[in-house]
């Protein structure tokens, strides 16, 4: 479950709010779960509608949820099996956006996330170099990708 920004709706794991205090989002806002009920409402209300208006959907499969194209995907928010193709449609929306230089945040664990989001930047054309973030941008948590320029 995601608790969304209620300024920018970037989206946080619940598990960041599991000792009842908030936090201050990049945007400047502060994410509180209990203040932020409205905004979980009106994500499962675009959710429900984005069902409804995509009648191609798959019934049952989850729909499809708008996400910010600022430059930071974090992963927390979503399943292990997306990882494969949401990178690469992420990094080419990134880059449609002229935004080259991205922030995947995968999170410390246990490595296996690094290592699925390396193994998908490896193989992509678009992708000029990755690296670790450094300890400002989450360190060994997060990786930085420098996306070649779209040609004119």
């Amino acid at each position: 479950m995601a608790i969304l920004c209620p300024a920018c709706g970037r989206q946080y794991d619940v598990t960041l709010f599991q000792f009842g205090r908030g936090l201050v989002c990049d945007c400047g806002a502060e994410v509180n779960p209990f203040e932020t009920a409205a905004a979980l409402t009106r994500d499962v209300d675009a959710r429900l509608s984005t069902e409804e208006a995509d009648p191609q959907a798959k019934p049952g499969a989850p729909a499809a949820v708008e996400m910010p194209i600022d430059g930071v995907l974090d992963l927390h928010t979503f399943q292990p099996a997306e990882v494969k193709d949401l990178v690469p449609d992420y990094l080419e929306a990134c880059r449609h956006k002229e935004i080259y230089r991205v922030r995947i945040i995968h999170g410390r664990g246990s490595g296996v996330l690094l290592r699925t989001v390396h193994a998908i930047l490896k193989r992509l054309p678009e992708v000029e170099s990755f690296e670790l973030a450094g300890e400002d941008e989450g360190g060994w948590g997060a990786t930085i990708v420098c996306l070649r320029r779209r040609p004119d």
